[in-house]
Order: structure tokens, then sequence, then C-alpha cells
């Protein structure tokens, strides 16, 4: 199987990949469990996304700004581990490509 390029995604096109469930989670970790290196610890008043990847392993890379310092930050999500995640991520990728 060859390697999958990273694609980025719009927050619509996110919005299709996630179930109920994976949104609160994503939701819930956005606004309260990522670290900001700037700040030298969570970015306690949540994140402004500013890109979203779907990675080589269908996972969900996102980059944002600390909504405290402005400064970078970055989430994995490991969602591509779940085969129905999984599934919807294939049937994106090719959406993309045929377009």
């Amino acid at each position: 199987m060859s390697k999958q390029s990273e694609i980025k995604i719009n927050q619509f096109q996110l919005a299709l990949l996630l179930d109920e469930s994976d949104r609160d989670f994503f939701k819930c970790s956005i606004s309260h469990n990522v670290y900001c290196l700037n700040c030298s610890d969570v970015a306690k008043k949540g994140v402004d996304i500013t890109e979203v990847y779907l990675t080589e392993h269908n996972d969900i890379r996102v980059h944002g700004r600390c909504k405290i310092c402005n400064g970078e930050v970055r989430r994995l999500f490991e969602f591509g581990e779940e085969d129905r995640f999984n599934n919807k991520a294939e049937k994106l990728r090719k959406s993309l490509q045929a377009s």
C-alpha cells in the first residue's frame, strides 16, 4: 500500500468526519486540553483553530493559537485507529481526489 499524503481540510469536512461523541471529545479537548509552550501550561481559555489536517494515518492534527498569549499550539487526535472514522476519512480522500 502506498503512503497517503497529508491533506488540509476545512471545518465543514472535519464536521462530516466526526460523529457526536468524537465532536464532543474534540470540542472539550480544544477548550481544555491543549498545552501551550509559551504559557508553560494548558491553554486555559482554549484555542483559536487556524488549520486542520487529515494526516497520512487518518488522524486529525489541529494548528491554532492560544487565546491567552496568541502562541502557536498543535494537537493531534488519533481518530484514525477507529474503523468507522478511518472509513469516513478514506471516502473524504476519494471525493477530494475526484474533484
